[in-house]
């Protein structure tokens, strides 16, 4: 095996955006891409929070749902890719999560973003998406204090209920430009880096840079998440055939943002959307080569699921990241409920 990049172990978590024409169904396979996770010894799955999408992400309330996960499960972490904090009432949030985070055993980890991709939700909210940048920082300073037991507002001084100093812990934070890294750096957080259309490089690694830079703690290690679009099969022409009619939904969005000005090729599209795709052995030499992924990733986060996935092929490729790519970058798997090691067949 050629020598790893990777610089210290990771995390291994999955993400998903909850496609689906049918909630039901979406909610039943969501449950049990985690039960499957979990036996395959992921550390974590992470799920994206979608408002009143009509069709693309099926779920608005992720703390919900992760309640049933938790009955349903004993180890894996619970992540939200992330809540539209400008969307939410902070104090709220932090009862939802406290409660959520007691009934799992501490396994929340709490994503926070600001809503850049969702503006068309705001006025359904009666809120302004040009004040986001700001309602987020308000909102997540007083979810912070919260969580840390700090007295809330008014005379009579009182406290978050059920106590989860914990979770402060295992706050994060969804950023695109360098001022917001920093911040997340400077309130002590983790940092959440998304899927990187186009160069990774010039993308993510100047926000990883400044957010690590930027630490100041001492007492604690900053943490860097990354989300990546990780899609394996047997080889590559067939991974390609799974994802061709989903990489054209993306094609308005790349012109509309300048990245290309007309429908190009498969293999353009990919690139630029940077999937990592092909036979596992393609998949670890393309993420070896991902300038703001191993050197960076405390939570190393895929993306295993578009639009038309079946849920065959979603479990089928967390079975091959698991079994055959993870362990090549330096992954261990997680622990069995009870201490013990969980033994992937191979």
């Amino acid at each position: 095996m050629s020598t790893l990049k990777s610089r210290k172990p990771f995390k291994l978590g999955f993400l998903t955006h909850a496609f689906g024409n049918d909630p039901r169904q979406v909610y039943r396979n969501l449950q049990e891409q985690f039960e499957v996770a979990e036996a395959l010894g992921f550390d974590g799955g992470w799920i994206a929070q979608h408002h009143l999408s009509g069709g693309f992400g099926q779920l608005p309330s992720p703390l919900l749902l992760f309640a049933n996960i938790a009955a349903r499960t004993r180890r894996i972490e619970l992540g939200t890719a992330v809540i539209t904090l400008p969307l939410e009432d902070s104090l709220r949030l932090a009862e939802d999560a406290a409660v959520l985070d007691a009934l799992s055993a501490g396994r929340l980890q709490l994503g926070l973003g600001s809503g850049g991709a969702n503006l068309e939700m705001f006025n359904a909210f009666g809120r302004d998406a040009q004040r986001r940048q700001d309602d987020f920082q308000h909102a997540q300073r007083a979810l912070q204090a919260a969580l840390l037991g700090a007295p809330l507002p008014g005379e009579a001084q009182l406290r978050l209920h059920p106590p989860a100093a914990g979770l402060r812990e295992r706050l994060w934070h969804s950023h695109g430009s360098e001022s917001g890294a920093i911040y997340a750096a400077e309130q002590g957080n983790g940092l959440l880096l998304g899927t990187a259309t186009h160069d990774p490089l010039t993308v993510q690694k100047p926000l990883a840079d400044a957010y690590l830079g930027a630490w100041q703690d001492e007492t604690r290690r900053p943490r860097v998440g990354v989300v990546r679009a990780v899609f394996p099969a047997e080889d590559k022409a067939q991974s390609r055939a799974e994802l061709a009619p989903d990489i054209e939904l993306h094609v308005p969005r790349l012109i509309r943002e300048g990245l290309i000005d007309e429908a190009a090729d498969l293999d353009s599209h990919l690139r630029l959307l940077n999937v990592h795709h092909g036979h596992p052995e393609e998949v670890i030499a393309s993420v070896r080569n991902d300038p703001s992924l191993l050197p960076y990733a405390d939570y190393f986060i895929a993306v295993v699921q578009s639009e038309s996935s079946t849920q065959a092929q979603v479990l089928r490729r967390l079975e091959l990241l698991a079994r055959d790519i993870a362990p090549a970058l330096g992954w261990q798997p997680g622990a069995k409920p009870g201490g013990q090691p969980l033994a992937v067949a191979g």
